[in-house]
């Protein structure tokens, strides 16, 4: 894994041109168009939670929320608490090509937030289609 910049942008990173947010056609492209334009450091927890979920940013977000997926298995991008996590274990295996480590950690991550009680990992649950307790997958 190669270091990045953080002051840098995605667009600086990747050197794409995601356009004006103010011409995106739906008000969540024009939110991560914006979110492309800001330097990393300056990106919000929610704004790297949500760049996760709509899978965009990878690898550099990886690299911003995976401390935070540390921290707190259930860390909620915006929409619930796991929504974070529940993205990246339904991501494709292509995304985990340049961060290996971190798709090895993600049983852990899983596993960790299972163990929280039901009020806090109920939606982390249904967003993954298990039962309400129990660690099994079917």
């Amino acid at each position: 894994m190669k270091p990045f910049d953080p002051s840098k942008t995605l667009e600086d990173l990747t050197g794409l041109h995601v356009g004006d947010p103010e011409a995106a056609e739906t008000p969540l492209a024009a939110w991560v168009i914006r979110s492309w334009k800001k330097p990393l450091c300056e990106l919000s927890d929610d704004e790297i939670g949500r760049l996760v979920t709509q899978r965009d940013g990878f690898p550099y977000i990886l690299d911003l929320v995976w401390p935070k997926l540390e921290n707190d298995p259930l860390f909620d991008g915006g929409y619930y608490p796991g929504d974070v996590l529940s993205s990246l274990i339904r991501c494709d295996l292509q995304v985990w090509a340049t961060r290996p480590n971190y798709r090895a950690q993600l049983a852990l991550l899983y596993q960790r937030a299972l163990g929280r009680n039901a009020e806090e990992n109920d939606a982390f649950r249904a967003s993954l289609d298990l039962p309400s307790e129990g660690l099994a997958i079917s």
